[in-house]
């Protein structure tokens, strides 16, 4: 199963609202141009007021949403850049437990090249306590550039306090654990995850 960050509805009918909105603002400044101040006035406040709804309506869907988990083997998509966790091996060390996650990366485009550049790759547990990623020279860097429908195999370690429980990878709108900008009609697709309020997909990994 392939899960993604956003739907085409969603955007599509992000895009549509916010045309409207800045359709009926130029149609407002065009009103007063003419002097025709009442119905300027009355123009820009329908598209205000519709665009405000509709942040409303996407802000409390995207807190009420349930959070999203991405079980073992399957995929996770943020835009045209995928990710699958295909295994878990762990070694039990003295003070703490290294983590060597096999995961598959891949790309879901059809023309462009796409990397997770810039990302910040950290485990995080039921407590919330994060753990970083350590430099593997042997594996593939999980940042490596991928042409269209290009995939590559690779390991993340981790090193993982011996009382973790539950462990996941977390997810955002662009790659795994960044917290990058987002362009901010992005954060306004309905049913996105690039929304501050969106409770973050996390790929499970134990």
């Amino acid at each position: 199963m392939v899960v993604r960050s956003d739907s085409e509805i969603g955007a599509l009918l992000t895009l549509l609202v916010l045309f409207l909105g800045f359709l009926g603002l130029l149609t407002s400044v065009g009103l007063l141009v003419f002097r025709k101040f009442h119905a300027a006035r009355k123009t820009f406040l329908i598209s205000a007021g519709g665009v405000g709804v509709y942040v409303a309506i996407v802000s409390i869907f995207a807190f009420v949403s349930p959070q999203t988990i991405v079980n073992i083997g399957d995929s996770y998509c943020m835009d045209i850049w995928c990710i699958s966790v295909r295994g878990v091996n762990k070694t039990v060390r003295e003070q703490d437990v290294l983590y060597k996650i096999d995961v598959r990366i891949f790309s879901d485009a059809n023309t462009v090249k796409t990397s997770a550049k810039g990302a910040s790759v950290y485990l995080v547990d039921e407590r919330g306590r994060r753990f970083q990623l350590i430099d593997d020279p042997s594996a593939i860097p999980f940042d490596t550039p991928l042409n269209p429908r290009e995939s590559i195999d690779t390991k993340l370690t981790f090193a993982v306090a011996a009382d973790a429980q539950h462990l996941f990878l977390p997810t955002s709108y662009h790659h795994i654990g960044d917290e990058g900008s987002v362009p901010f009609f992005v954060k306004l697709y309905f049913g996105g995850e690039a929304n501050y309020l969106h409770k973050r997909t996390l790929l499970r990994v134990s």
